[in-house]
């Protein structure tokens, strides 16, 4: 069984794509985007391959930093790039500023709730004194944390909603990563059993394939899509 690795752009790529598109139409002026849903839906990988593509930083938010604004500045000076990074936390703060100034490409900040709210400011700073986008990805509650801090929701240009897993992504998935064709039926039950998690999609793809291997053939029906659902999903 051969699976192909490469990215695929399902439609709440897309929608993560024109986010960032959006925020680059107001160039040369501080703002937010925001990128929300349930876990599994994608967003941390969809943030990783935008970022590696579009040369945007992007910085998973460590809970271990949520007494220390310093070691979160470090860590942020660290993804831009800066080699010598200072101690105390003004002189980082500047470091980091500069480097924006410079080249005030994106940042994408990954569960940006689990810090106090006063990191926003820090965060906030930034952006109005660089100009450089950042954009806000995490689970349902970051919606609430950044509205509650009216400084920051302000500057929210785009949100978008990271929403389940849908049949028709599924099946494009499924003929991108391992070469199936998904009838209508299945690709409704796959998306049903799934529950519209992208890490379960990933999984039930996988044996579909090993499936599909083993009968020769790439066509996978619904009673196909029952068994592999026992099998990865509800370990049966």
């Amino acid at each position: 069984m051969k699976l192909n690795p490469s990215f695929v752009k399902t439609r709440n790529v897309r929608n993560f794509e024109v986010l960032m598109d959006t925020l680059a139409l107001a160039e040369g002026e501080g703002r937010f985007g925001l990128v929300f849903g349930q876990a599994g839906r994608g967003k941390t990988r969809t943030s990783q391959w935008y970022s590696a593509q579009n040369q945007s930083v992007y910085l998973r938010v460590l809970s271990i930093w949520n007494t220390s604004e310093r070691d979160f500045l470090r860590a942020l000076a660290t993804e831009l790039g800066v080699r010598a990074i200072p101690w105390s936390k003004a002189a980082v703060f500047k470091v980091v500023m500069d480097k924006l100034v410079a080249d005030p490409k994106p940042v994408i900040l990954d569960e940006m709730e689990k810090m106090p709210p006063k990191f926003l400011g820090f965060v906030r700073d930034l952006s109005d004194l660089s100009g450089a986008p950042v954009v806000f990805v995490g689970e349902v509650d970051l919606l609430t944390y950044l509205k509650a801090e009216r400084r920051v929701w302000s500057r929210v240009f785009q949100v978008v909603e990271f929403e389940p897993i849908g049949a028709s992504d599924i099946v494009f998935y499924g003929a991108e990563v391992a070469g199936l064709r998904f009838d209508k039926a299945a690709a409704a039950l796959a998306a049903k059993d799934s529950d519209g998690d992208f890490r379960q999609v990933r999984r039930l793809v996988v044996a579909l394939a090993r499936m599909a291997e083993g009968k020769g053939a790439s066509d996978v029906n619904s009673e196909m899509v029952s068994i592999a659902a026992k099998q990865a999903l509800k370990g049966a």
